[in-house]
């Protein structure tokens, strides 16, 4: 198949990891680099992917690259993309989360299925100012009665798929408006949807990609109340934030500005990084399934001891990374809770990553008193005027 432009998936792709669209002279000059450097025959998807692959690491590192290389040469795509895309998270010897991310996104994107048009009912939205037209031509070759002008953003819905002719479709628009062609680029919803999205989806779980793990060994690092620093650590590692490879590195840094159990010193600290968050203590669970979508993790401050009956104790921070139909997933320094008998479960090195804690359980420890009651780290963000330490 030979692809010649990059689709909306992959533009969407970049925006997501860079913040900002490309120009439209940057577009058109990488697709052409794109499409000279690649001989083998790939689907649109496959075209998006190393399309925003060379965007961020450059023409030249693509042309070069064992992918590359061995896509051309004939390959099975789908295999190469998934033993070579993560290698390139990088800058020097150290690896970057944002980068591991972009790479996750990026084949997530190269393995999906190629968008298809759809048959039998739709629902449409028209992406520019076009045209509704009784033949399938250019509306310029068409006369005044044989179109109608549509304007950007016009939603058409219940209309049925009749016939497809030189990249138009024939449909019976819904509300008795009658039967029209459109040209296909126009519009929105003809095709099956390809996104990457700032969550990974696997079945019903949602989840941030490549979130980083920290485990609290007793024997290296003292005090029982050092859960908000390794979460702190874990979200701020999450975040490439410059420095903090490790918890020590954070919680030197929060020593020159207080306790452990100082909010405004955890704040403060990571305002040095060049981050900040909103600490809230009326956060209920969709707040939390909101900053999971646009990609954010969210600490919650959680009563660990005691029977589920009547939780007791001090607070005990976990990270929240994902969420299923009736479950989080979780990510405990400490390890695996006890969440009906309180305390833990397991403290092995591994044992607090990616845990699962059924809604039911869960949020009787983390929303006491029912309702928007959570005490919760979120909303993390770059932090413009940077208090330099």
């Amino acid at each position: 198949m030979h692809i010649n432009h990059v689709s909306q998936a992959g533009l969407d792709t970049i925006r997501l990891f860079e913040g900002a669209p490309l120009s439209q002279e940057s577009v058109s000059k990488l697709e052409k680099e794109v499409r000279q450097i690649v001989t083998a025959p790939i689907n649109q998807n496959q075209f998006d992917a190393l399309f925003s692959f060379a965007s961020n690491i450059g023409i030249d590192k693509l042309l070069d690259s064992k992918l590359l290389k061995r896509i051309n040469a004939l390959e099975d795509p789908l295999e190469v993309a998934k033993e070579e895309l993560h290698k390139w998270n990088k800058e020097g010897n150290q690896v970057f989360q944002g980068l591991s991310r972009r790479r996750a996104a990026e084949l997530e994107l190269f393995c999906q299925t190629p968008p298809e048009f759809k048959w039998g009912w739709v629902s449409m939205v028209s992406k520019n100012n076009t045209w509704l037209k009784k033949r399938p031509l250019p509306a310029i070759r068409l006369n005044a009665d044989e179109k109608a002008k549509v304007y950007g953003g016009r939603a058409i819905r219940r209309c049925y798929v009749l016939e497809r002719e030189d990249h138009h479709t024939f449909l019976e628009l819904g509300f008795g408006l009658g039967k029209w062609w459109v040209y296909d680029n126009h519009w929105k919803g003809l095709k099956t949807e390809v996104s990457v999205q700032p969550y990974a989806q696997d079945n019903d779980l949602i989840y941030l990609r490549e979130f980083p793990y920290e485990y609290y060994n007793e024997d290296e690092i003292k005090g029982w109340r050092r859960s908000q620093a390794f979460c702190m650590t874990m979200v701020l590692k999450y975040l490439d934030a410059k420095g903090i490879n490790g918890v020590n590195d954070y919680i030197n840094l929060l020593n020159k500005r207080g306790s452990n159990g100082s909010r405004d010193a955890h704040l403060q600290s990571i305002k040095t990084l060049g981050y900040t968050a909103t600490f809230g203590q009326s956060t209920d669970p969709e707040d939390i399934k909101d900053d999971i979508k646009r990609g954010l993790p969210v600490i919650a401050s959680i009563i660990s001891k005691k029977h589920i009956s009547n939780p007791a104790g001090g607070a005990h921070y976990v990270v929240i990374t994902g969420y299923g139909k009736d479950y989080w997933l979780v990510q405990d320094p400490f390890g695996e809770l006890d969440l009906i008998n309180g305390g833990w479960r397991d403290r092995g090195a591994d044992a607090g990553k990616n845990i699962k804690y059924s809604f039911e359980h869960f949020n009787r420890r983390l929303f006491l008193a029912g309702g928007a009651t959570g005490w919760c780290w979120m909303n993390f963000r770059a932090y413009i005027d940077t208090v330099k330490d």
